[in-house]
């Protein structure tokens, strides 16, 4: 009887051994599962994401954001890797072939792609249709990718596509923000008198004369830009791209010193010059410290600034009209070459659409409300570790919270502010993008003559100064204008 007894115990003791073994087994096994399910995201579910050497990208936030996908039950995770570039502003050859030679190798999933240097956009449309990049109009108009379609304007997909085919993100949701305008200082100039301006350049003029300044105050603060001629209208018929004047609504080309609003914009700067209102050459950016210390102290009667400089209870602004334009400055694009697109395509969802992720990739934190201050700009105590622009957040798309910047929560905010924004005047050039190879050595040229001759405005004899230099730059200009606008019919032709 013992004997049976002993073994019954035996028995029980082995099965509450084995359970135990098992439950610990079960237990390195759950672990055991999580490590290789973050493994296999280290591997076939990693994005690879190429971006700038330059980029601020912090490895720590990758982890966070990794750990975070993770946790809500994407099987992704994202890897940075950076490629030798130009400085920045500069071109960008050096970083686009880098990515072009690891492109092809099938080392990239999704690369940042920028066009920061003068005749940039012509030459980022030949680089995206080159091949390299896997086109987007399928996939945004199906399935869940019409979810990213509908975040942004139909015109930003217009004014983004090459020959009608859409190969990036857009990192920027603007066309042409109207951020710089004339601001009138209400404790200057009457409200009466600002009112009575009919919005032309030599109305300008007038009103400019019957203000009254003390010995401290200057008329005008801020310096005069080339493409300020055709921005003060409520419809607005040019727009200027690497110093080329298009008529957006006749899809004609031009050079500035073709156009009587040209001449009418240099009279006007003529005549403050030689009164004194204002001492800045043609988009002069080198301002004087006795300048801004008068800017600071509101010591002036007008501004030529952004207006998001300037508080908007001392001034009256006259806005620029808004241009819906094409933009291909900087975007993100899904490599060809890559055998997780699907993958890479659901990632840019999900930082399009979760903010939560989105905000723990660019600031380290999940919840925004706790990045900002009461009002509305980030906490200068939070570290600022990420470019937004290498992951396609940048201005408009997701947060903007710098202390610099007037915040906009989301693209969805920043969408509204702008796509509703008037007076707006839509391009009939949307998508079409020059192709400069044709005459670059040209265009060059041009560009240097036409930048040493538009402070002719600065000269005593101001008509024999303008007639000079409309003779130089129409001789540059000649070569350019029939090639460049054959290219245009081209295109109205194909689309």
């Amino acid at each position: 009887m013992k004997k049976k007894i002993c073994l019954i115990l035996m028995f029980f003791t082995l099965i509450l051994l084995a359970g135990c073994s098992i439950t610990r087994e079960d237990q390195k096994g759950e672990k055991k599962t999580e490590k290789t399910r973050q493994a296999s995201a280290g591997k076939e579910n990693t994005i690879v994401w190429a971006v700038r050497e330059d980029a601020k990208v912090s490895e720590k936030n990758i982890q966070k954001t990794n750990h975070l996908l993770a946790k809500k039950g994407y099987d992704l995770a994202i890897k940075v890797k950076k490629f030798k570039a130009d400085r920045i502003y500069e071109k960008q050859e050096i970083y686009h072939n880098a990515l072009e030679k690891a492109v092809k190798a099938g080392e990239v999933d999704v690369a940042y792609v920028d066009a920061c240097y003068e005749t940039a956009q012509g030459e980022m449309a030949q680089y995206l249709k080159s091949g390299l990049f896997y086109p987007l109009n399928k996939w945004l108009h199906s399935g869940e990718g019409q979810v990213v379609y509908r975040l942004y304007d139909k015109e930003v997909w217009k004014g983004s596509s090459v020959d009608g085919e859409n190969y990036v993100l857009p990192n920027e949701i603007y066309y042409d923000i109207p951020e710089e305008v004339i601001a009138f200082r209400k404790d200057h100039v009457s409200q009466k008198l600002i009112k009575s301006w009919d919005g032309s350049w030599n109305d300008l003029f007038r009103i400019m004369k019957k203000v009254r300044l003390s010995k401290d105050d200057m008329m005008v603060t801020g310096y005069p830009m080339m493409d300020y001629f055709e921005g003060r209208v409520k419809k607005r018929r040019y727009m200027i791209d690497d110093d080329i004047v298009y008529n957006i609504q006749n899809q004609t080309v031009h050079q500035p010193f073709e156009l009587k609003e040209f001449y009418e914009y240099l009279s006007f700067l003529h005549k403050c010059y030689q009164k004194g209102y204002i001492t800045h050459a043609m988009e002069d950016i080198v301002t004087s410290q006795d300048e801004i210390e008068h800017l600071a102290r509101g010591e002036y009667a007008m501004a030529w600034t952004a207006e998001e400089c300037l508080n908007p209870s001392e001034h009256v602004f006259a806005r620029r009209s808004l241009c819906v334009r094409g933009i291909l400055g900087e975007g993100t694009a899904i490599s060809a070459y890559s055998d997780k697109k699907e993958k890479a395509l659901k990632l840019m969802k999900i930082l399009r659409t979760d903010d939560e992720i989105a905000n723990t990739l660019i600031w380290g934190e999940g919840e925004a409300a706790k990045l900002l201050d009461g009002d509305g700009y980030v906490k200068k105590s939070i570290e600022r570790v990420s470019d937004r622009s290498a992951f396609g957040l940048n201005d408009g798309i997701f947060q903007q919270k710098e202390e610099d910047v007037t915040p906009a929560k989301n693209m969805r905010e920043y969408r509204n502010k702008w796509i509703h924004y008037t007076p707006r005047t839509t391009s009939r050039l949307l998508g079409f993008w020059p192709d400069y190879s044709e005459f670059y050595e040209e265009l060059t040229e041009y560009q240097q003559v036409l930048g040493e001759s538009v402070n002719c405005f600065q000269e005593k004899d101001f008509d024999k100064a303008y007639q000079e230099a409309a003779e130089r730059v129409a001789e540059a200009w000649k070569p350019m204008k029939k090639k460049l606008q054959r290219q245009i019919k081209e295109w109205k032709n194909n689309k």
